[in-house]
């Protein structure tokens, strides 16, 4: 039988909390990465309010959300009532189209190129799986000028990948002329 008594005198329990620490450690870093990918995926747009619940649920395991994000902040409510001599004062510019996290200019034809490549290969890599759908974001800021260009893009990059019509679903979010 072992004696709990040293030369020392009795030996005291100790806690040793280092790699309590250290998983901790390990748990903030990991939530504040996965905060940041989800946060690139969405950017902060002005959009307007959905009714159809498929728009609104985006935790589909097979959607691929596009957005089109403004060239400048727009500062109160820009849809649908909004006083004309507001909605004729803004630009209506679109300054970039996001998608997977990556922001593409729209001022420039090699970006645009780059996002319709980065299209079509997501396209091929997840329309095996099935139910693919696409959901368009647009910020209600943007004119339906530049929504055109973009969603041609889509349907030459929906295209080129051999999606038949109506095989996959567009859910657009914006705010439409009348």
């Amino acid at each position: 039988m072992a004696s709990n008594v040293t030369k020392r005198g009795a030996v005291k329990p100790t806690l040793n909390i280092t790699p309590l620490i250290d998983v901790v450690f390990l748990l903030i870093v990991f939530f504040l990465l996965v905060n940041n990918i989800v946060t690139d995926e969405n950017p902060d747009m002005k959009l307007p309010e959905v009714e159809k619940p498929e728009t609104i649920q985006v935790v589909s395991e097979n959607r691929l959300i596009i957005s089109l994000i403004p060239d400048e902040e727009w500062e109160g409510e820009p849809g649908p009532g909004s006083p004309v001599e507001h909605v004729l004062q803004r630009g209506g510019k679109a300054k970039a189209i996001s998608l997977a996290g990556v922001e593409y200019a729209m001022d420039d034809p090699d970006r645009i190129q780059a996002f319709r490549d980065k299209l079509v290969d997501l396209i091929r890599l997840r329309h095996p799986r099935g139910g693919l759908r696409f959901l368009f974001r647009v910020d209600a800021t943007i004119y339906y000028r530049e929504v055109l260009p973009v969603m041609a893009i889509m349907l030459e990059a929906m295209f080129e990948c051999g999606l038949e019509k109506g095989e996959t679903l567009i859910d657009i979010v914006a705010y439409m002329p009348d």
